[in-house]
């Protein structure tokens, strides 16, 4: 055999034993038994047993190992439990002599598809193509697609895909075969949007994804002033298009219109943009952009809690001062005032009465929000959130499930059930959550490789199962994209905390601090920075956190 071909062999086996997670396994087992001999060795002999009884411990944990090494090649531990391994011609058959193959990127296929048994009918709203030649309008396209999105989810009997979920195909060349089945649902609506002066634009279909055949398509060419009854229009085409029969009070809810004044709406849809990236500079412009929308129209609801979002926010990942507290509260209290029925108005006071460390009136209001509109994401993890910061972790364990049943594509909520089952001690359940959520993490940056917070949580989960070598690429790529921000700064010492590197993930956390980490609660039962509680430096940094 030559030389080329004995590399060749060597890196197919290793990427075997990468795919069928033997390494993961030898890596965790060699902790496991390593610690199981040193016990041994210290605490057997003053016990006065036979001196072979620590080289039978020994020689268990070496069989063990074999065993362990044996029973990974055959099966895996997954997050719908143990299953046989499938061999890998079965996972990626070869094409057929003279087949092509796509070169269009696309996201990597799930092992099995993420639609949850659910009897309802299923969408997925895809991001509109900017058509107006003008990238400063890629807010304004983005916006038509979610506040769509947010009609659809207020109908209890239509599963709709979250916008964390479907906007990861923003600019991605994928057919909507492979969209519906990563996405888990059976129809998707996409379309595009031009905008010139006073006049838009925009065109939608609805496609059926078992047969990617149209079910409905339309175009609007209208004055600016008339994109509400656009949007109104093109949520009852899909309800009419996808047979489904409404109440009297669910045809209202698709009609509703938070404001009236085009303009204001612009300013809203800007702000939204801006929401998305967990920066303080972007939280910062997004406030700005509500209040020059509640300047138009005051009585705005949602612009007043996209306020007490962006201060809430603020506060938890950027700035925590009591005075950014104080405007989350009276902004979606204000929210709330206008419109006492809007999920997302209720959801902004709940996590303002969180913030607030006022976990009665938090829990009535993200309640109240899952009540008024179930298919709503932010209530049920903001829900988990709070009661992870009180210690309630069963409680919190809830939420989160609840949460991934409405965005089963998430990757956050996930991390936090692991991270919640590692607090109770049920290291099974939290294994179980860990490659949960490192297999939604991996497809999420296949897709963006860019997002800083897939990079920092994802550097976590992989230390979490032990895998630190990966860890540290994902963590120092976050860390080199936002150096100054405090959430970034907090969770890449987190990593280090994890990695045993005390001092690295003190500096980290000190800067984080220094730079306006402040959520006291938050650090004071998060798993993750367990090594450094008897640190008298983590001790003395506590103390500075109010």
């Amino acid at each position: 055999m030559s030389d080329g071909a004995e590399k060749s062999g060597v890196g197919e086996l290793f990427a075997e034993l990468k795919r069928r997670r033997v390494i993961r396994v030898v890596v965790l087992y060699a902790i496991g038994g390593w610690i199981v001999i040193e016990v041994a060795s210290t605490v057997l002999p003053n016990l006065n047993v036979p001196d072979w009884s620590v080289t039978l411990v020994t020689a268990l944990v070496v069989l063990g190992f074999l065993l362990a090494v044996s029973l990974a090649w055959a099966f895996d531990l997954g997050p719908d439990g143990v299953h046989r391994t499938p061999p890998k011609s079965a996972e990626a058959p070869a094409a057929p002599p003279g087949e092509a193959t796509s070169p269009a990127p696309a996201p990597p296929a799930p092992a099995a598809p993420v639609k949850p048994a659910d009897s309802r009918k299923s969408i997925a709203v895809l991001p509109f193509m900017n058509m107006s030649g003008d990238s400063e309008n890629e807010y304004f396209s983005d916006g038509i697609a979610e506040e769509i999105l947010n009609l659809l989810v207020k109908l209890p009997q239509l599963r709709v895909a979250s916008r964390t979920s479907s906007f990861i195909f923003k600019g991605k060349s994928v057919g909507i075969p492979e969209v519906a089945a990563t996405l888990g649902v059976s129809t998707v609506l996409e379309g595009s949007v031009r905008r010139a002066g006073d006049r838009v634009r925009i065109t939608a279909q609805l496609i059926d994804a078992d047969t990617d055949s149209h079910l409905w398509s339309e175009t609007y060419d209208r004055e600016l002033k008339d994109v509400f009854q656009i949007e109104d229009d093109i949520a009852k085409s899909i309800v009419d298009a996808l047979q489904m029969t409404l109440t009297p009070k669910e045809r209202r809810a698709i009609q509703v219109v938070s404001t009236s004044d085009a303009k204001a709406y612009d300013y809203y849809l800007r702000g939204r943009s801006y929401m998305y990236t967990m920066t303080r500079r972007d939280y910062e412009c997004a406030i700005r952009m509500f209040e020059q929308a509640i300047l138009l129209d005051d009585k705005y609801a949602l612009a007043y809690a996209g306020i007490g979002d962006a201060y809430s926010h603020l506060y938890r990942y950027a700035e925590a001062t009591r005075e950014n507290v104080r405007k989350a509260v009276e902004a979606s209290e204000q929210a709330v005032a206008l419109d006492p029925d809007s999920a997302e108005a209720r959801a902004s006071h709940g996590l303002a009465m969180f913030i607030s460390d006022d976990y009665a009136a938090a829990e009535r209001e993200f309640s109240r929000a899952i009540e008024l509109n179930p298919n709503l994401w932010e209530p049920y993890y903001y829900f988990g959130l709070a009661w992870s910061s009180k210690g309630e972790f069963e409680k919190a364990i809830e939420m989160y499930k609840k949460a991934m049943e409405v965005n089963p594509a998430d990757y956050q909520a996930p991390i936090f059930i692991a991270q919640s089952y590692a607090s109770l001690g049920r290291k099974h359940d939290e294994m179980k959550a860990r490659l949960a959520s490192l297999e939604q993490i991996q497809r999420h940056l296949e897709m963006n490789p860019h997002d800083t917070r897939a990079l920092y949580v994802g550097a976590n989960q992989f230390a979490n199962v032990g895998e630190f070598e990966k860890a540290q690429e994902l963590a120092e790529r976050a860390l080199g994209r936002d150096q100054e921000e405090p959430v970034v700064l907090y969770n890449v010492a987190c990593f280090y905390a994890m990695k045993g590197n005390t001092d690295r993930a003190m500096e980290l956390l000190d800067r984080a601090v220094e730079n306006g980490w402040g959520d006291k609660a938050w650090l004071e039962t998060d798993p993750d920075l367990d090594s450094l509680r008897e640190d008298p430096r983590f001790q003395a940094l506590m103390g500075r956190v109010h």
